[in-house]
């Protein structure tokens, strides 16, 4: 039997002076049926944009970028959003596609940076591109349809990725669900098997402080957004606390990171201002996740997910579970105790 696998693919581009060409690769890529995406699917979220942007270049097998005439919004970091998704695209090993314009002076002013500095950078970022990938160019919206079309399907011949496969009960993704259900429920036999009591006296827990680490950026007028270094001491009661509820049902590293460096409040703001697109050092992240896998409360996360799905995830043990209910359970005061009906 065979099973139709859809690529998702990535349509990295400025917009409004390339709508027309990104109209013609988005309906290309449906002819192959490949499930388009890009900045045409992004709705209003309590998410940044650029988290957004990140998961959903995560989920994509494929990534085309279009260079035309503009270098695009600028991001807090100095460089457009189309650069950064290409360099984030780069950087997690996704195959990448680069279009150029064949012949950017032709392009009409309309469509093209006015600004000398925006220009520099342009130049430069399409210099990065033609530098580091085959370039393909094109001069017009019908041609760079056709142009994406056949070099999508080469890419796909020699460099095949995992894509979508419709889960109908007879596919491969059943018995790899079978699969994932059993891995779970000897997980969890593993775990109800294993010594609870056991500990290592030598190992931080309970009050003993962590120093955790990362970045945040502030306002300094002449200066713009700069970045600053921040630290901050939690104990690992405190950080459980807040981690333990969010592992009940699994969380990935970047949900436990979001929880974790919510403990920059404990920091000194830069020049007693609030800081900005606090970060959390990796490193940091990785202490804490490793010390509490060493405590035995934290596991591997072990419940199914789709196939291109390819976050880590992280879930709380029985014995976390257990020392979560004791940090968080609320008990009776003397008074109530005492009290008539208590």
């Amino acid at each position: 039997m065979t099973y139709s696998v859809r690529h998702q693919v990535f349509v990295s581009s400025t917009f409004t002076d390339l709508k027309e060409e990104r109209a013609e690769v988005i309906q290309a890529l449906w002819e192959l049926d490949c499930i388009p995406t890009g900045m045409e699917a992004f709705v209003a979220s309590n998410e940044s944009q650029w988290a957004v942007i990140k998961r959903v270049i995560d989920e994509c097998d494929y990534y085309v970028l279009i260079i035309g005439g503009r270098y695009g919004t600028v991001t807090p970091e100095g460089v457009s959003y189309t650069e950064k998704e290409y360099r984030y695209a780069k950087s997690i090993g996704l195959p990448v596609l680069a279009f150029v314009h064949g012949a950017p002076d032709e392009i009409p002013v309309g469509k093209t940076e006015l600004d000398s500095h925006q220009r520099e950078r342009l130049e430069a970022f399409r210099d990065d591109v033609m530098k580091s990938h085959p370039i393909r160019t094109w001069s017009t919206a019908a041609e760079l349809g056709g142009l994406v079309s056949r070099s999508l399907i080469r890419e796909v011949r020699v460099n095949p990725r995992p894509g979508w496969i419709r889960n109908d009960g007879s596919s491969p993704i059943a018995l790899l669900e079978q699969i994932n259900s059993l891995t779970q429920e000897n997980q969890e036999l593993r775990t109800a098997a294993a010594v609870d009591d056991e500990s290592d006296d030598s190992l931080e827990s309970g009050l003993d402080k962590i120093v955790l680490q990362g970045d945040w950026k502030k306002y300094a007028v002449g200066q713009g957004y700069v970045t600053e270094r921040w630290s901050a001491a939690a104990t690992w009661d405190d950080l459980f606390r807040d981690l333990g509820p969010a592992l009940i049902n699994e969380a990935t590293d970047r949900k436990c990171g979001d929880i974790v460096v919510r403990f920059h409040g404990f920091a000194e703001p830069p020049d007693g201002k609030l800081g900005s697109n606090v970060e959390l050092d990796q490193e940091s992240l990785n202490e804490v996740l490793i010390q509490f896998r060493a405590l035995g409360l934290i596991q591997p996360g072990v419940r199914k997910r789709g196939v291109n799905d390819r976050n880590s995830y992280w879930a709380i043990t029985p014995k976390g579970d257990k020392h979560l209910v004791s940090l968080l359970a609320r008990r009776k005061t003397a008074a109530t105790q005492h009290a008539p009906g208590a």
